[in-house]
């Protein structure tokens, strides 16, 4: 009988992989915000987190992350940055579809709380869709006792986001 293990690494960003960040974060619209080279740049200069899961030594899925106090002009950031201090946010988590269901998300999210509790943030912050509805993700969340703490429209109106928090 033949047995294939099936491995998780996590590694910090490289530049080398930033094409695999691109990619992988615009194939997954509308789940996660499109975004360009020199955003996606300027993200990652800003990032207090930046990971990428491997499935048996093939990028599947990143997880990136922002602190306070930077220059970002995104409607969500702003929201989080009015009502809370000391926090990692996540601003965009991405699982190549191929991928998904192979517990990335789960070691990524993992990993982060334990960073977080390590370099002493108070809370973890992110935003789901609700529209269009994205319940994948809302289920997920909770799973990691994230807690409803608010919402917004978006783009003129065409996206409706839910914040959520997980204290440390």
């Amino acid at each position: 009988m033949n047995w294939k293990r099936e491995m998780i690494e996590l590694k910090n960003y490289s530049n080398d992989l930033f094409d695999f960040l691109l990619e992988a974060n615009n194939i997954n619209e509308p789940e996660v915000g499109f975004v360009d080279k020199d955003r996606l740049e300027l993200l990652i200069d800003q990032s207090n987190y930046c990971k990428i899961a491997f499935y048996n030594d093939i990028p599947a899925g990143f997880l990136l992350c922002l602190p306070e106090n930077i220059d970002y002009d995104s409607m969500n950031y702003a929201w989080i940055s009015e009502r809370y201090k000391n926090f990692m946010y996540i601003d965009r988590i991405s699982i190549i579809k191929e991928f998904q269901s192979k517990k990335l998300g789960t070691a990524l999210y993992n990993d982060l709380i334990k960073c977080s509790k390590e370099e002493n943030y108070d809370i973890i912050l992110c935003e789901v869709n609700i529209y269009p509805p994205n319940p994948g993700s809302i289920t997920f969340h909770k799973r990691f006792d994230f807690i409803e703490c608010g919402s917004q429209f978006t783009e003129a109106g065409k996206k409706q986001v839910q914040f959520f928090f997980r204290e440390l």
